[in-house]
């Protein structure tokens, strides 16, 4: 059996829409009533396949020109993962997650979100995912599975005892900050005393590489401080701290995340549209509180 996976076209909406429609009558059918079956179809038309392909990346797995299976990518999110019934069990749906969980660690995703049918469930857990969280839409239920995934340069919480200088060594090196209320130091300390868990640090063997900072108001979430080694730059880490931060924000409720990049900045402008920030039509004000500033001798 000769095996292909590679991104889909718009050519391929109708074979797509034939093997999802085919699974969901065959396999999903087994685990859900007909109502359900139906009104899940009907956002795999041909038509919806081929909005779907505007918006996600959606892979296919083609044998001898047939599209025999298909999975896609949303984010951090994979779906819509279908085989054809008649060729299920046979690896495929293996191949294609592989494909994907290449694609999503060179985006810089750490952790693999999948809405699972109840049908698909043993399937992702082979793979490493494990369920988190039941969620229904009317009699439809479907389980919220996860995967971390391995990162060559490991992402964790800040540890004062063990960050601190590199930190300090790896902001005054990227940013060069020269104002009171922008001194590393005094930047750490008040995020510790948030303590809100979303000062995040890269690492390799011991030495900080990166850092992200995050916060949430409840309403809105916002980055800061996004650090990279230069030895370490245009590798990916970047991306990676982001999604890292993204996660934590979204884990927590957040619904839009904002953060602000100095004016004539292009190629950090061009880094985050890279990640889908957009340039918005905003006016950044800002007051200095010089009462809480301390005063440098």
């Amino acid at each position: 059996m000769s095996i292909a996976v590679r991104i889909a076209q718009a050519a391929d909406a109708d074979g797509i829409s034939r093997v999802i429609l085919a699974a969901l009558h065959s396999s999903n059918a087994r685990d859900y009533p007909a109502d359900v079956i139906a009104r899940v179809a009907g956002n795999f038309t041909p038509d919806a396949v081929l909005e779907l392909l505007r918006r996600r990346s959606v892979l296919v797995a083609v044998q001898d020109e047939v599209i025999v299976a298909t999975a896609s990518l949303d984010g951090n999110v994979v779906r819509s993962v279908f085989v054809n019934p008649a060729l299920q069990g046979q690896g495929i749906g293996r191949l294609l997650m592989i494909e994907i969980e290449l694609r999503a660690r060179e985006a810089g995703v750490t952790v693999l979100n999948v809405p699972s049918s109840l049908s698909a469930e043993s399937f992702y857990t082979k793979l490493g995912f494990h369920t988190v969280r039941d969620v229904y839409h009317g009699n439809e239920r479907t389980l919220v599975m996860e995967k971390a995934l391995s990162s060559r340069h490991p992402i964790g919480v800040y540890r004062d005892r063990l960050h601190r200088a590199q930190v300090v060594t790896l902001w005054q090196d990227a940013f060069g900050y020269d104002t009171a209320h922008n001194l590393p130091t005094l930047a750490i300390d008040k995020k510790l005393a948030v303590n809100d868990g979303l000062f995040f640090v890269a690492t390799d063997k011991n030495v900080v590489i990166g850092t992200v900072l995050a916060g949430y108001d409840g309403h809105r979430g916002w980055l800061y401080s996004v650090a990279v080694r230069a030895d370490y730059r245009r590798q990916g880490l970047g991306a990676s701290l982001v999604r890292h931060a993204e996660q934590a924000l979204s884990a927590l409720g957040c619904m839009k995340i904002n953060l602000q990049i100095t004016g004539g900045n292009d190629t950090v402008v061009g880094f985050y549209e890279a990640l889908g920030y957009g340039v918005e039509p905003r006016i950044s004000m800002g007051k200095k509180m010089v009462e809480n500033i301390p005063t440098q001798s």
